[in-house]
């Protein structure tokens, strides 16, 4: 495994934690496999400063119950998709980026128009919107395997595309909706989640060279 094989491995898990936990989801996840490969991922990576976030969930899941999977198959539902009086974590880059909180609305279509360009096809697991977190975590592994199988100049060029993906479409709204996942859970898994994913996010902003102007300028919109 090679850094961009191994980014490419945390990206998709994420975005598997981020899809509705049906039976197959829930399954995965609590297994607990992929916390030993996260886990190497980043030690590959040089980074040990996750290891808490991954013992905590490891905590979470273990010993899972008769039950689980319906309990957070609703706790899902509350943060993500349905509550009263409003969702509590929209899981969508538009809301957060258009000035009246709409959804497919013309960031939605940019983000397709990226999909496209680097043919990439959305999972057909979730039928959901293409900026969902999930679709664009998904995507981003598929841009750092793609460096990885790269001659040196084509991974220069694919270091180029994920920062241009995570600078216009992830780091303006995906700190603030980890935020709100993180206060506002009920379960552990994706409080801890909302933690583990933000920390990511930043690893990444730092790893891809995010120039500090342009970070700047998404910090101010976060403000506003």
């Amino acid at each position: 495994m090679d850094r961009s094989t191994a980014r490419s491995l945390i990206y998709n898990t994420l975005s598997l934690c981020y899809l509705y936990p049906d039976e197959k989801v829930y399954a995965s996840i609590a297994a607990g496999e992929w916390i030993r490969e996260f886990r190497e991922a980043l030690h590959l990576l040089d980074e040990i400063n996750f290891d808490d976030y991954l013992r905590a969930i490891a905590q979470a899941i273990s010993g899972a119950k008769e039950g689980e999977q319906l309990a957070m198959a609703r706790e899902y539902t509350r943060l993500f998709i349905d509550a009263f009086p409003h969702v509590i974590a929209p899981p969508y880059g538009s809301f957060y980026l258009e000035k009246e909180g709409l959804v497919f609305a013309k960031t939605t279509s940019e983000v397709l128009r990226f999909y496209h360009e680097a043919a990439f096809t959305l999972n057909e697991g979730l039928h959901d919107l293409p900026d969902h977190i999930a679709h664009e975590l998904e995507f981003m592994g598929l841009l750092a395997d793609q460096e990885s199988r790269a001659s040196s100049g084509g991974r220069i060029r694919m270091e180029e595309v994920q920062l241009d993906f995570l600078s216009r479409y992830i780091i303006p709204w995906v700190p603030l909706f980890c935020k709100k996942v993180t206060e506002q859970s009920l379960l552990p898994f994706y409080s801890i989640l909302g933690n583990l994913t933000q920390k990511f996010i930043g690893f990444e902003q730092n790893y891809l060279g995010m120039p500090e102007e342009r970070d700047a300028i998404n910090d101010i919109g976060l403000e506003t």
